[in-house]
């Protein structure tokens, strides 16, 4: 079962207990109300709380989640509404939240019904969210042509794996937000932008802003002050040391297509941490400057086009052996 099925009526959320919750993310929210002034009023509401909705419409539930399923973490729908069932087609299931109209004359008791209603919402996402934090954290990085293939990667790679993977693509900042619809709608995993509080989840991409600095100790997403230092923005050296540092052996990178040198350092760390790293083949890339230069000055176990990166990948997540020494150079196929 995927992690996030779990849902039931609000109700029943402020049983839950919370013990070490570090995430401080905020749900995504949906909302699937029939009647038009309703929809208006909760949304107001739901914003004025400083939540991010991300869908919103008299759509009826199934139809709403087949659409934007994996754009939503938590759904508020009529309570006479909540669904029995979920679609089958939906790629994960997401929280779903009952709300009444009742009393709604009364407004600011309502109103603070619903407050109360959005904090057990949230705590529970939250709590959702703990329990799945990822152990084992891959990076994605990419530049110039990496896109379609890291799409590619994911279209084939099942998203009940017990992995995080964060996402460095050299792109302009009013383009990022595109990459988590990209991997939304074409794949199974959840893709989410690298938001301070947020954690790295299994089953989950995060994709790196390329505006603002992040780390992420333990797995938790911080935003620093300071830009992106060097040429490249997002950097994907610097993710690649702090995943490293954090994760030793438990993380990986995959470079795919792109210009420039950025990960050479990147790879030779985490290789000398006991990660593992595979290369994009050069024959098979877009623009093949990134993947030459960490194949000739980088570190790195297995070279080849994008279905045997995932067949590496997949043997790595089901072997996982100890690892000693790491070589230099590694398995080369489908062409330098």
């Amino acid at each position: 079962m995927n992690y996030w099925a779990y849902w039931m009526s609000c109700s029943a959320l402020t049983s839950l207990k919370l013990d070490r919750v570090s995430c401080t993310a905020l749900p995504r929210i949906g909302i699937v109300l029939a009647d038009t002034r309703q929809r208006a009023v909760l949304r107001k509401v739901v914003e004025a709380c400083g939540f991010d909705i991300t869908h919103c419409s008299g759509l009826a539930w199934d139809c709403a989640v087949r659409t934007v399923g994996a754009e939503v973490d938590a759904w508020l729908v009529s309570e006479d509404k909540i669904p029995v069932t979920l679609p089958l087609t939906a790629k994960q299931v997401p929280l779903v939240c009952g709300v009444s109209f009742v009393g709604e004359s009364q407004s600011v008791l309502w109103r603070r019904a619903m407050e109360q209603k959005l904090t057990a919402l949230t705590r529970n996402y939250q709590q959702i969210c703990e329990a799945n934090r990822a152990q084992n954290v891959w990076l994605l990085a990419a530049s110039a042509g990496g896109l379609q293939a890291v799409r590619e990667f994911l279209e084939g790679l099942d998203s009940f794996q017990d992995v995080a993977f964060v996402y460095a693509q050299h792109i302009e900042a009013e383009q990022s937000q595109q990459l988590v619809k990209m991997i939304t709608r074409n794949t199974q995993w959840r893709a989410q932008m690298a938001i301070a509080g947020n954690l790295l989840t299994i089953g989950s991409v995060t994709v790196v802003p390329p505006e603002r600095r992040i780390a992420m100790p333990n797995g938790l997403v911080t935003t620093l002050p300071s830009p992106w230092p060097g040429p490249y923005a997002p950097s994907i050296d610097i993710v690649a040391t702090e995943l490293a540092r954090e994760y030793g052996s438990a993380c990986g990178m995959i470079v795919f297509s792109g210009m420039g040198d950025d990960g050479v350092a990147g790879s030779r760390l985490i290789c000398e941490k006991g990660g593992q790293v595979l290369v994009q083949s050069p024959a098979d890339c877009t623009v093949p400057a990134l993947s030459e230069a960490v194949l000739k000055h980088g570190a790195f176990h297995h070279s080849g086009n994008v279905d045997q990166l995932r067949e590496a990948f997949i043997k790595w997540l089901n072997t996982r052996p100890d690892r000693g020494a790491v070589p230099s150079r590694g398995v080369v196929c489908g062409g330098e």
